[in-house]
Formats: structure tokens, sequence, C-alpha cells
């Protein structure tokens, strides 16, 4: 049971103000940085070229043709609803709106911490130490301007009025959470698992009152585009690289030991895709389990079950980032009035999984690139030993079940003949052409837009015989692809190869050159 203490002062939260407010002062003649995505992306969704928004080197072009520069930024992460979210902001130029950005976003996750801390009667030392603990997270969030302060704020008021049994207020709370970043999707499973049918119905309801919102606003188009071409591939950790050890998750950590790309992980362990499905099954069922478990937990409070789903949805992502870790502030809140172990444990692990520079492991064995990972399941671990859960064998067979026969077809792969046209890991290649018999491409980056030519010799080339049609690579009326990656620009190359810029294992969007023989 939670007791509240009416007497817990709010002033420590003065000093997170404070540091926020330092934060927005020195990020003010920063580059845009993330907040570019969200403004530019947003305003043209808003006029409805959710294609360009979507598609990463036509955004990027198009913000270099408005005069900015250094700025490379992607859309693919955010959902159409964030086009609704900052439709106020877009009235500013971009540099001021992120500023107001920040500032609204810093006021109201200060609020709702401040709430939630006076609320759940946290001691007040830890208040003191929260800007020290998620000093990185914090930061990262205004100089990026991310929005992760802003969904950390809905989480804890929505959990808040839940609590007080203010249902209608926590439906909207979460399903704006929801709607604005679709993770938080696991509270409807957390709903689920505690048996609060009604609650999970007006979550329900909210939710479907926001998407016709931005269904009205945005049209069915781009949520269409989203939900069956774009999330499928975010779901599967395509956002910019596919490989990447700096999103630190278990998916990530999985796929370089057990799937093998000849340019992009060349040095994997051992190169089965069925093997790296059933692993994934298993951890996402373990994750999930342990997280019915304490929720069923007749002594555990709602406000601890809420923190291990959360903290349960932070591992189950393909993807994450240094902005998302402020999310770590409710399990650490949920600890505040445990036993000392456990809370000072807490603390210890929260501390370097924020501060642990994961960008400088580059080059290191793949076990030890992911040391945020590890800490993430020690702390998910310490909310299972608090709670003193029983691990629920029954819930973790019917879930690896369902995941395994979901992704059933998965295992048995699509065929594809296509290798990599050449050999080096390339950036995002947005057009290629022949000049001097030679293959040249050009490709985009913060620094703009480049040329480069390649060691690739043509005799002859056409585009007669070879196109793409439904996303697919034909020569005449034969079809040579049946795989789910983007296409564009096929060509048929010394009357022996076809070459075609594909984002295969790649992130959305983010082409490369690949080829197909049909001339031996």
């Amino acid at each position: 049971m939670i007791i509240i203490k009416p007497s817990t002062p709010y002033y420590p939260v003065f000093f997170l103000a404070a540091l926020l407010g330092y934060f927005i002062y020195k990020a003010a003649d920063a580059p845009f940085g993330d907040f570019a995505g969200y403004y530019f992306g947003s305003r043209e969704l808003l006029k409805g070229n959710y294609t360009t928004v979507y598609e990463t080197w036509a955004l990027n072009a198009l913000i270099a043709r408005e005069g900015y520069t250094g700025i490379f930024v992607s859309y693919t992460p955010f959902p159409p609803f964030t086009s609704i979210v900052l439709a106020p902001f877009l009235l500013l130029p971009v540099g001021m709106a992120r500023i107001v950005f920040n500032i609204v976003s810093a006021a109201l996750f200060v609020f709702a911490a401040a709430r939630t801390i006076k609320y759940l009667a946290v001691p007040v030392w830890i208040s003191w130490l929260i800007p020290v603990l998620f000093f990185i997270p914090l930061r990262n969030n205004i100089f990026f301007g991310q929005a992760y302060l802003l969904l950390t704020a809905l989480l804890l008021e929505g959990c808040m009025a839940y609590k007080k049994g203010k249902m209608v207020g926590a439906a909207f709370l979460w399903a704006g959470a929801i709607c604005f970043k679709l993770f938080p999707l696991v509270i409807l499973l957390f709903l689920l698992a505690k048996k609060q049918y009604r609650q999970l119905l007006y979550c329900i309801a909210a939710c479907l009152l926001l998407a016709l919102v931005t269904l009205s606003i945005n049209g069915w188009a781009p949520w269409q585009y989203y939900v069956f071409t774009i999330l499928p591939r975010a779901n599967s950790g395509e956002l910019n690289d596919s490989y990447t050890w700096l999103f630190q998750s278990a998916f990530m950590l999985l796929k370089n030991l057990l799937v093998f790309d000849p340019v992009q992980n060349p040095h994997a362990v051992i190169n089965s895709t069925p093997l790296f499905i059933v692993c994934m099954a298993l951890f996402k069922a373990l994750i999930l389990a342990c997280c019915i478990g304490i929720t069923v937990q007749r002594k555990v409070t709602d406000v601890a079950a809420f923190a291990a789903w959360i903290t349960g949805s932070l591992l189950l992502s393909p993807n994450g980032s240094t902005y998302s870790l402020i999310l770590l502030l409710i399990p650490l809140l949920a600890l505040a009035n445990s036993k000392r172990v456990y809370l000072y444990t807490g603390m210890v692990l929260v501390f370097f999984i924020c501060v642990i520079p994961v960008q400088a492991l580059r080059g290191w064995p793949v076990l030890l690139q992911f040391p945020r990972l590890y800490l993430m399941l020690l702390l998910f671990g310490v909310l299972m030993l608090e709670a003193r859960m029983r691990f629920p064998i029954k819930p973790f067979f019917i879930v690896a079940a369902l995941l395994l026969l979901a992704d059933a077809g998965k295992m048995i792969g699509r065929p594809d003949n296509s290798h990599y046209l050449l050999t080096e890991e390339l950036p995002l290649v947005y057009d290629y052409t022949i000049a001097n018999n030679k293959l040249m491409y050009y490709y985009r980056d913060d620094k703009g837009k480049h040329e480069t030519f390649t060691n690739y010799i043509v005799n002859s080339y056409s585009t007669q015989q070879v196109h793409i049609q439904n996303n697919q690579v034909y020569f005449g009326n034969k079809q040579l692809t049946a795989t789910p990656d983007r296409k564009r620009q096929a060509m048929l190359v010394n009357g022996r190869d076809i070459i075609y810029l594909s984002d295969k294992n790649r992130g959305f969007g983010f082409y490369t050159l690949r080829r197909l023989t049909v001339v031996e």
C-alpha cells in the first residue's frame, strides 16, 4: 500500500528545473538535431506529402533546398500522429520552435515529476539526485529536441490518474503516449494482466478517438503507409543501421551474433535466421512472462507493476537511445520506498546505464559492445526480486508459442538471388549514373550531397528491358524478386547484371547498390 505524505516537499525539483533551464539556454544556438526531423517532417506530412516525409533522402533534400545545412534526419520512427503534436510549433521558425518545444516539454516533465514524487512520498534525498542520475538523458533530450520528456510526463500523469480512479483521464493520457510513440502499447497488456477490463476499454476507446482525429487531419494514406510498410521494418530494427550496437538492444546483439551479412556483419558467429527468430521469441516471452508475473502478484503495488512493464518495453524494443533512458525514472521512483539494497542497486544501475559512452565501443568484440543492455536486464531483475515474483511458467510457454507461430513464415524466408554490387559499406545512396564507362553514385549525409566514381566498369547499359513494378524487379515479363526491401532505378548493365537501389538489410530508405545476374 502506498502511503501519501502531503508534507513531502517540492523544492528538490527546483534543481531539476534549473538544470533543464540551463540546457535550454545552452541548446538555443546548437544544431537543430533530431528536432529538424520532427519539424520539417510534420510540416510536410500535414501538407499531404507523406511519401517525401518517409523517404529519408527526399526529406533531407527538401531541407537542403530551403537553405539549411549540417542536417541529416529521418522521420521513419515517428507515426503520423507526431505531426498533430508538432502542429502548434510549426507556426514558428524552426529555431524558435525548438526552444518553445523544449520549454513546454521540460515544464510538463518537471510538473509531472514533482507531482509523482509528492504522490509516492519519494524521500527528499532521492529527489535531489534525479538530475545527477539522469544528466545525460536530460541533456540529450533538450539538445536534440527529442520528445521523451513529454512522453514520460504523459506516462507518469496517466499512472497517477489510474491510481486515483480517474479512468477517463488515465485513458487519454496513456492513449496520447501510445499514439505518439506506439511502444507504450504494453500498457494495454498491463491492464489486461491486472484484469482492469473497464480501464482497458477506456484506453482502447481513447486511442480510437485520437486515431479518428489524426485520420481527419492526415488522412488514411499516411497511416496505411506507416502501418503496413514502415512499421514492420522498424520492428525489425531497420531505422538507419540494421546491425548497429548503438541501439543496445537484445535484438541487435542476437542479430550480430546469428545473422550474417557480407558487408555489414561478416563476422557473425552463426548464420542462422531461424535460430535468431527462436532466440528472440524466447527472450520476448521471458520479459513478457516476468511482467505478467509481477502484475498478478497480490502484494505488488500497481506502480511497481507499471514500472516493470515500461522497463520491459525498453528491453523488447529493437531500437534504443539515450533519450529514451529518461523513462527509467519510472522504475526508479517505484523502488524509492523499497528496501535499501534494492533502491541503492537500482540507483547505481540507472546511473551507469545513463553514462556509459556506448559510441566508444566501436570495434570491440560483439559481446562487449552491449553493456547498457546487460545493466538494463539487471535493473529489470531488481524489480522482479523486489516484488518476490514467482516465474509464471505457463504464460512463458503460451507467449513463446504465439510468438513462434507469428514468426513461422520468417523462418522459411524468401528466396533472394541479389548481392551487394560493391563490397564496401556505402552511405545513403539515392541515385547513380554511368559516366566514362564507370558507375558513379550519389549519396547524402549531414554535409550535403556527394558523388563518387567506382571501379565498376560499364561497357553497355539499358533500362528498356528491366523495370520495377509493385516494388519488385522485372526483366521483361519475368519477376526476379519477391522481397519487402524498397527498390528504385533498375538498369541492365553489360548485358548480364541488373543493378538497382535497395535498402535490404539496412534502415528504411537507406539505399545501397545491389545486383542480380540474369545471364551467366
